[in-house]
């Protein structure tokens, strides 16, 4: 029998064992992190000084790769995936017990953020891993870490700040923006989070006031192995020219023991060289950065197309050769899908239109609040509060309050004013708003009947639209919130953030601020609205990444998701539902890249060559610039039709019938397909496509699918033999009754029921949003959804992206046959139940959760037929065509490069003061 006394020493011996183990995995990491490979560090620990018998070694050896395989596996463990250049790669094993910097950062996440800390603590530490050891003789490292915008990356990036700084980093510069209002932000945030409890041993180069005027020598200050150095450097021209003189007043020697890490806070914005003067200057200053011997760049963006668009030959550019890491994203998270929903029909059902949270902006309200562009009217311009402006301020005092009361406690809120990125604009923007929001309190205070009955018909209007038990969070009543609403209005104020305005949108933790924000260019990149509730947007913009970045209402709203609303345009919102899908493809090419084990160097045609980049295309003409396109792998869908204009839709049926007509004629039946539940053909030569596409009419405003680009695609593609033929489907809608429409098969078609969306920037136009499934790309084949989740080991169908079906079309012999799906539609859809397998959706008041119906019955003047094309993936991924889209007219988009060069002119004022003072 085992006493108790021999039980604890046995204990005590198995922790000694297991202490001793750790140990000698942290002096293997230790070599390793200094330069040395697994095999150097084993066998130094082995024949040095303090020789480690074989035994303890092996298992030092096993739990320090036990550890690597931990951090490299992160992208499996969350289903988030990383690109990566080869290498020898997977030093790095994870923050260890002696470690200064992570300890505190790690225990604050930990309580702050307790569901996603471990999502942080794995995705920092895999970042950390793909770049190169501080101990190499040289560093040169580049990467991009891919986050969502207001989702969390400068958590992540404080996190591999943290744990750079433990691994040997000694500089770390972080660059943030572009304006002062976010470089203030990130840098009280950094301090608050690393450097406030690392005093000891962190000295920072920039502060809260100041950006980048360090007086003390660099040398003094490298030679301190122990010590820190943290720069939070705006991305300007000033700023940067002062940094690097001061970089190099240190000798060569100390440099090169130096490691340096550059965090590139929204690195798709001025970073980049394209070829404007600005950009230019402030990329050739990084690159001025990244020329020491020690030194790592890690870009991080929610927007990575222009990251991914520089050219990754050009080895001292920024392209992220060594690593592409995607961030997890939370189920909380309010993206644009969630806001603007996406651009698939699932089975049948009407898309997902997203929350019913936007409001519209009428055309003559958007004229009233957007500045004339002549600089002599703009100075002159006196603005004013149009009907959905004075909408969208009710709105933020009553769901401010109302998230009060639900709290029981004051926090930070906000609403955006976004309609010009002007800066002289922005003062009349604010003198009108404080006379409406000084209007309204007096109106309470005063107990107006008529605002007291505006108030509360807004609020129950509102909540019925979206209710708090949709995300089980307490409802609050009009009567609740009428009584606390004059504390709300009374603590409001409005606020201009530019670069000409003294003061600066900034929360603390002693006060909560109540804040209707005014600005353009500072709120539009980067930073953080606390609170954000109320949204009122109008601003134009040229590029599908800087639109996306202006969304500063994406993010996470715990606890008032049912309170946000978003007041736009209707072509804007219809530009934002387009880009969700943009970005969502993207990402799943990235995804897609990094199953296939493709290095980042891989990545960049496909993403250049991407068709619904054109995002421009629904803007105004003025002239047009040539971009080059590839399908390969792509499925284009028809979504605009003239529903009223009978010869139009007409035309397409006769388009289709001579479709028909001409399979038939050469030999085809309508029964040739595996599946027996679709009619169609199978094997159709181009030439009969390419018919078809000349004689069938695609809207003009329709931004994927262009007829004459998609012909020269479908030519080329034949030539060189990558697209032998065609199969052609039917999507009918089953268990419905037989139509009137026969367009010369057997038996006329079951017609499919799509009701369109009642938001449309034109009159006479239907928006069906969406007529295609992801499921379509099957439409030709026999198949069980089941057998195509198992074969991808995936848990559940909604985890099924387009690149498993293209695999698996590949996989079955069809890597050169296109699909096109057409769609019949009835001309009287409406509201229907369940029928079939073809369901109309119906809005459902019991389920705020799911959007409600923001669509008509059709009522067109003929059937419509929709299509969709799906294209095989291209043997040579640059293939290409050309192809013409928009360029967005100058009266619509403001010149960003005017306001930027003013702001620059300014700071460098500011800094040439500043470095007076110092002396």
């Amino acid at each position: 029998m085992v006493s108790a006394t021999n039980v604890e020493a046995l204990d005590g011996e198995l922790n000694e064992h297991q202490t001793a183990v750790r140990e000698v995995a942290d002096h293997l990491e230790g070599l390793v992190r200094g330069g040395k490979s697994i095999a150097a560090a084993v066998s130094a620990l082995s024949n040095g000084f303090f020789k480690v018998e074989d035994s303890l070694l092996n298992a030092g050896r096993a739990e320090y790769e036990r550890r690597r395989k931990i951090i490299q596996e992160w992208d499996d463990v969350d289903g988030t995936d990383v690109l990566h250049g080869g290498g020898e790669g997977g030093w790095y094993g994870g923050p260890k017990e002696g470690d200064f910097f992570w300890p505190p950062l790690r225990n604050r996440l930990k309580s702050e953020l307790p569901e996603a800390f471990a999502d942080v603590d794995r995705s920092s530490s895999r970042v950390i891993d793909l770049g190169e050891r501080p101990g190499e003789e040289t560093i040169d490292t580049r990467g991009l870490v891919l986050g969502y915008v207001q989702s969390g990356k400068t958590t992540n990036f404080m996190s591999v700040i943290a744990k750079a700084a433990d691994v040997g980093y000694r500089l770390i510069i972080v660059l943030s923006g572009i304006t002062d209002n976010l470089r203030q932000q990130t840098q009280e945030r950094l301090y608050d989070y690393l450097v406030d409890p690392c005093q000891t041993r962190v000295h920072l180069l920039t502060t809260q006031e100041q950006d980048f005027s360090e007086i003390t020598p660099s040398e003094a200050l490298f030679s301190q192995d122990d010590l820190r150095l943290l720069a939070i450097v705006k991305k300007n021209p000033a700023r940067l020219r002062r940094l690097n003189a001061w970089i190099k007043k240190a000798s060569a020697t100390t440099l090169a023991n130096c490691p340096i890490l550059i965090i590139d806070d929204e690195a798709d914005q001025a970073s980049i060289d394209v070829g404007g003067s600005r950009q230019s200057t402030i990329n050739k200053l990084i690159q001025e950065l990244l020329s020491h011997p020690k030194s790592a760049y890690i870009a991080y963006t929610a927007t990575p197309f222009a990251n991914l668009l520089i050219d990754p030959l050009d080895e001292s550019g920024l392209y992220p050769r060594n690593f592409v890491v995607t961030l997890p994203r939370s189920d909380a998270y309010f993206g644009p899908e969630r806001i603007f929903g996406t651009l698939e029909a699932e089975e049948g059902v009407d898309p997902d239109d997203g929350l019913d949270v936007v409001r519209e902006v009428p055309i003559e309200d958007a004229a009233i609040v957007k500045p004339p562009t002549n600089k002599d009217k703009l100075e002159q311009w006196t603005a004013s509060v149009p009907p959905s402006l004075r909408r969208a301020v009710l709105w933020f005092a009553l769901a401010t309050t109302a998230r009060r009361l639900r709290s029981n406690e004051i926090r930070h809120s906000s609403m955006l004013v976004h309609t010009s990125m002007r800066a002289v604009a922005h003062q009349a923007t604010k003198t009108a708003v404080e006379a409406e929001l000084l209007a309204l309190r007096k109106s309470v205070a005063s107990q107006d009947p008529t605002v007291l009955g505006e108030l509360s018909e807004l609020w129950v209007s509102e909540t019925q639209h979206v209710g708090a038990n949709a995300f089980n969070n307490a409802p609050v009543s009009v009567a609740e919130v009428m009584a606390e609403l004059p504390k709300t209005l009374d603590s409001t104020r409005v606020l201009m953030d530019n670069y000409l305005s003294g003061e600066r949108l900034k929360y603390t933790k002693d006060q909560a601020e109540t804040v209707i924000v005014v600005g353009g260019n500072t709120l539009s990149r980067g930073l953080t609205l606390e609170g954000l509730i109320s949204s009122y947007f109008v601003r134009a913009a040229s590029a599908y990444d800087t639109l996306l970045q202006m969304g500063r209402w994406f993010g996470y709203r715990k606890g008032y998701e049912d309170l946000v609303r978003v007041w736009m345009t209707t072509e804007l919102r219809e530009w934002f539902v387009a880009l969700a899908t943009v970005e969502a493809e993207i990402r799943e090419e990235i995804d897609t890249y990094a199953k296939e084990g493709m290095k980042p160097s891989q990545l960049p045609v496909r993403i250049r060559s991407h068709p619904q980049m054109t995002i421009t295309a629904a803007a105004k003409m003025r002239s047009a610039i040539k971009v080059n396109v590839s399908y390969s792998g792509t499925k284009v869908q028809t979504i605009l039709f003239n529903d009223e204009d009978k010869s139009w839709l007409d035309t397409n049926i006769e388009a289709t019938a001579a479709l028909v007509a001409a399979a038939r004629a050469s030999g085809h039946t309508e029964d040739e397909l595996p599946s027996k539940s679709m009619r169609g053909f199978s094997g159709i030569s181009n030439d009969l496509i390419l018919d078809f596409l000349t004689d069938y009419k695609v809207h003009e405003d329709a931004r994927t699918i262009q007829t004459d680009t998609v012909r020269e695609y479908i030519r080329t593609q034949a030539d060189k033999g990558a697209l032998d033929s065609w199969n052609v489907v039917f999507v009918e809608r089953q268990n419905a009754p037989v139509s009137d429409l026969s367009l010369g098969l057997d038996e006329p078609l079951k017609l499919l029921k799509r009701r369109k969306m009642v938001a449309s920037s034109k009159s006479g136009v239907a928006n069906l949003k969406a007529i295609s499934s992801r499921w379509d790309r099957f439409a030709d084949l026999d198949y069980i959804k089941k057998s195509i989740v198992d074969s991808h080991g995936l848990s559940s169908e909604a985890q099924v992206r387009d690149y498993h079906l293209r695999d698996l079309r590949r996989k079955r012999g069809l890597d050169k046959v296109g699909l096109l799906a057409i769609y019949a539609i009835n001309k009287d859809s409406d509201i229907t139940e369940e029928s079939g397998s073809e369901v109309i959706s119906v809005a459902d008041h019991s389920d705020p959760t799911k959007p409600k119906s923001e669509r008509v019955p059709l009522k067109a003047a003929n059937h419509l037929i929709g299509i969709s094309l799906m294209f095989p993936e291209a043997r040579d991924l640059s293939d290409t065509v050309d192809y013409y889209s928009a360029r967005v007219d100058p009266d619509e988009v403001e010149d960003v490069e005017a306001e930027l060069a003013a702001a620059d002119d300014l700071d460098e004022k500011h800094a040439i003061q500043e470095e007076a003072a110092a002396k």
